[in-house]
């Protein structure tokens, strides 16, 4: 039997919310939409679009830190912890890899008490002029874009069946690419819209039943 590995969005997957959009929403006034009008409409990538929307935070680490971890809104879907272990039992390798910020990402984690976990992001390094983003793929490359693609290629190349599970319109690239798609909001959209197959979830709870029908491990 093939090893399995998930490759999971974090943004609107692990997070009920966007976490990136929340911190630019809060702390970039409001002249980043537009530029989230040109990277949903495909005028710039992933990586353009980030490198000018998060120069705009001004914020330290700290202050962006406290505000993802006491803000209401910031809520992870129910069962991930739980999902996080079925995982591990199983031997089925999980990796995090997500346009968002590697920093908020961890700081999530670890208040939940997941550790270990592997995390493809956006780098960053706070500075006064603004956060300085950029995505490396995994040959040490910056990536401008298919950042999610890459990591799905190496991972079938290691000979992993691949899991995915996500629910924005980026992560339509590597479900399609995917042995099996687990999707929710845009994605679902996206996919039944192709007639893509994929299981749509709620929560990391039906995530895992999901799994367990599929047999995969």
């Amino acid at each position: 039997m093939k090893k399995t590995a998930i490759q999971l969005d974090f943004d609107g997957t692990v997070t009920e919310e966007d976490v990136s959009l929340l911190l630019l929403d809060e702390f970039a006034g409001s002249r980043w939409r537009k530029y989230l009008e040109e990277y949903a409409s495909g005028k710039i990538s992933v990586g353009a679009f980030s490198t000018k929307v998060f120069g705009m935070i001004k914020a330290d680490e700290k202050t962006l830190t406290h505000y993802v971890l006491n803000s209401p809104r910031v809520k992870v879907r129910p069962g991930l912890r739980e999902f996080i272990d079925y995982c591990k039992n199983r031997r089925i390798k999980v990796l995090i890899v997500s346009h968002g910020l590697t920093f908020y990402i961890k700081a999530i984690l670890i208040k939940l008490g997941i550790k270990g976990l592997e995390i493809h992001a956006a780098e960053n390094v706070f500075s006064p002029d603004g956060i300085k983003v950029r995505y490396l793929g995994p040959d040490g490359r910056e990536l401008e874009a298919g950042f999610k693609e890459a990591y799905m290629d190496i991972l079938k190349q290691e000979g992993y069946q691949v899991v995915y599970i996500g629910d924005g319109n980026s992560d339509i690239y590597p479900s399609r690419k995917a042995q099996y798609v687990c999707a929710t909001a845009k994605l679902l959209q996206r996919c039944r819209a192709e007639k893509l197959k994929c299981y749509p979830f709620s929560d990391f709870y039906g995530i895992i039943k999901i799994i367990d029908s599929l047999k995969v491990n």
